[in-house]
């Protein structure tokens, strides 16, 4: 409404209309020349900041120091092993520890039985007795597994798939009554 119409009595009461107004040619010609302008200009834009990462020289990519102190670190292993296996190799060369009888290779150890053992071991009773225990253990524990697996299973794979099916059905009812 105008100024116009407002004084000569248009609406009465002079209340202004809450509807914006309609756009003119001109107005949607200046909104589309303002959206162009600032869409070139977006593709204009370079970039201020460089995200790239820097550049990579031979020199950097292999690492000659680094992979210089892992060699030398393996030789050094390398060393220290051979050095152990030598080692190991005289203890096992030896005939026998000072001050214990040697013991023939043909004679296994008994259970409980220490290698070597010339004096008795003060908890020698002890021992035997956990490992006795520790034996009644497995022993008790293995026929129990021995029993199970004798045993049917407490599932049955038939009934389970009887009792899908029927779950299946149902949902196949429920789906045609509802959608």
């Amino acid at each position: 409404l105008t100024d116009a119409m407002r004084v000569k009595g248009g609406t009465g009461g002079g209340a202004k209309s809450s509807a914006p107004p309609l756009p003119t040619p001109y107005m949607k010609w200046e909104r589309e020349r303002c959206a162009k302008i600032a869409e070139d200009k977006l593709k204009k834009v370079k970039a201020s900041v460089d995200n790239k990462p820097p550049p990579r020289f031979k020199h950097m990519v292999v690492n000659a120091k680094k992979a210089q102190l892992e060699e030398d670190r393996l030789v050094e292993i390398e060393h220290q092993n051979r050095k152990l296996l030598q080692n190991l190799s005289k203890i096992s060369e030896r005939k026998g520890v000072e001050g214990v009888e040697e013991r023939s290779p043909k004679k296994p150890l008994r259970r409980g039985e220490a290698p070597g053992a010339r004096g008795k071991s003060l908890n020698l009773l002890n021992r035997q007795r956990e490992l006795d225990r520790i034996e009644r253990e497995n022993a008790a524990i293995l026929r129990r597994i021995q029993e199970q697996n004798n045993k049917d299973s407490e599932f049955s794979v038939a009934k389970m798939e009887r009792e899908w099916k029927e779950v299946q059905e149902h949902r196949k009812m429920c789906r045609q009554w509802i959608g």
